[in-house]
């Protein structure tokens, strides 16, 4: 039996009693099951209470354009999904007198999302941030005694979803760095593949497969993900704001979704931040670059990247290595001289060209190794003075971007035979990036959304 007693200065308190009758000889995990579904069935019944305290009481009340609203003759039955069980409550629906979708207190004095409360909508999504929905249907079950559709999983984290679209970019929970502690912030972006289901249409020349069976055409398309990553004077990494968006559907469109949602980051990063050194971090990617210039005060190639091509160069300088040395040694040499000495790049792009127009014999992949590394040096010379970037305690490397590609896309829409919507991915990497996001932007979403 609950009880839902009211105080003077507007407060409630729900009382309830629960009673468990655990069998003899029954173990400890059976005790357990009995418990928990004696407390959601209490639960169900405080909630049930506390929702039926949250509506209206039948009388007219002011709509939002000044109009007077009436209640209908009788309440309607309402089901309420929460984390302790299905409730049914009965509320009023209110209607002008001219008619038209009705208006129901209930619903907005609670913040529903959908047929589910608060609770129950920010677990289902935070778990479908993390696992395929079969599988929080599963864990549900398996671990709260509650049991729900794949369908209802998909469509209330829609939803939220949607929601959390309108209120990016959230302010958080007030757990970032302080002002004065970061020196410097780093802002990277990069692209990772995602399988994309769409309607079918005819063989494209591309090659992209039609999958006949659902009449629908599965293709790859590059997901966006942005790394906002805040940094001491030390170069020690304090925390990162990420940001994702699924490809677009109309390919036009570019990435021009992507570019909205990171003006949208950087400029509240740089409003609490002013006074931080702002640096491009990429690899050799042209297309990203412009934006980066626009954002930055400083553009870095990613020292990894730059290193690579001095790895598969090295076949072209076996014969510079010391007696007894690895084959590789120069380019090993090659890498700690970019990274420590001034001048590194020019340097080692002077010393590749050389090898190139000597007469010493350079067989034909050795040849193209050297020319690549060539090419990418002389594109990308005045973004690799990593001497610099090291003694003004700046990063160098666009590891944290390349994680969150993985962290983000290729962890969670990448399993195995994943193919995607356009909207439910949408959704995903945007809850995603929020619930990995440092600053409690998880818990600033639904503070945001709520109030």
């Amino acid at each position: 039996m609950t009880r839902l007693q009211r105080h003077p200065d507007g407060s409630i308190t729900l009382h309830t009693e629960v009673a468990v009758h655990v069998p003899a000889g029954a173990s400890m995990l059976d005790a357990e099951d009995q418990l928990m579904a004696a407390v959601n069935q209490a639960g169900a019944g405080l909630t049930g209470q506390l929702l039926s305290s949250l509506d209206a009481d039948g009388r007219p009340l002011t709509g939002q354009d000044g109009g007077t609203l009436t209640a209908k003759r009788a309440k309607e039955t309402r089901h309420v999904e929460t984390p302790y069980g299905c409730v049914v409550v009965e509320r009023w629906a209110y209607q002008s007198g001219e008619g038209g979708a009705c208006h129901y207190p209930l619903d907005t004095a609670a913040s529903l999302i959908g047929a589910a409360t608060p609770k129950f909508a920010r677990m289902i999504s935070r778990k479908m941030v993390e696992l395929p929905a079969a599988e929080v249907v599963r864990d549900l079950r398996e671990n709260h005694t509650r049991a729900v559709t794949v369908d209802f999983v998909q469509r209330l984290t829609g939803l939220v979803g949607a929601l959390a679209q309108s209120v990016i970019p959230v302010a958080g929970a007030g757990t970032l760095p302080a002002p004065e502690q970061v020196a410097s912030v780093s802002i990277g972006v990069d692209g990772a593949c995602v399988h994309m289901s769409m309607p079918a249409r005819p063989q494209a020349a591309d090659g992209t497969a039609a999958d006949g069976r659902k009449g629908r055409t599965r293709e790859w398309r590059v997901g966006m993900v942005g790394a906002i990553t805040l940094y001491d004077k030390t170069g020690e990494r304090l925390g990162t704001i990420y940001a994702a968006t699924a490809p677009p559907e109309d390919k036009s469109q570019g990435k021009t979704a992507f570019w909205n949602t990171m003006e949208k980051e950087v400029a509240a990063v740089k409003a609490r931040y002013p006074a931080a050194i702002y640096t491009g971090l990429s690899d050799g990617a042209s297309d990203l670059l412009p934006w980066l210039q626009s954002h930055t005060s400083r553009q870095v190639l990613d020292f990894y990247h730059a290193c690579g091509y001095l790895h598969a160069a090295a076949g072209a300088f076996t014969h510079e290595a010391p007696a007894g040395e690895d084959p590789g040694w120069w380019s090993h040499e090659a890498c700690r001289h970019l990274k420590e000495d001034g001048g590194a790049a020019a340097a080692l792009l002077a010393e590749m060209e050389r090898r190139l127009a000597s007469t010493r014999r350079l067989g034909t992949a050795d040849r193209a190794a050297l020319e690549k590394a060539v090419t990418y040096f002389g594109n990308n010379l005045e973004r690799m003075d990593y001497a610099a970037c090291a003694a003004a305690g700046l990063p160098i490397g666009s590891g944290v971007t390349e994680a969150g590609c993985k962290l983000l896309v290729k962890k969670r829409l990448c399993g195995p035979g994943m193919t995607w919507g356009f909207t439910m991915a949408g959704h995903i990497l945007r809850l995603r990036a929020l619930a990995h996001s440092a600053g409690g932007r998880w818990a600033g979403l639904w503070k945001a959304m709520l109030t």
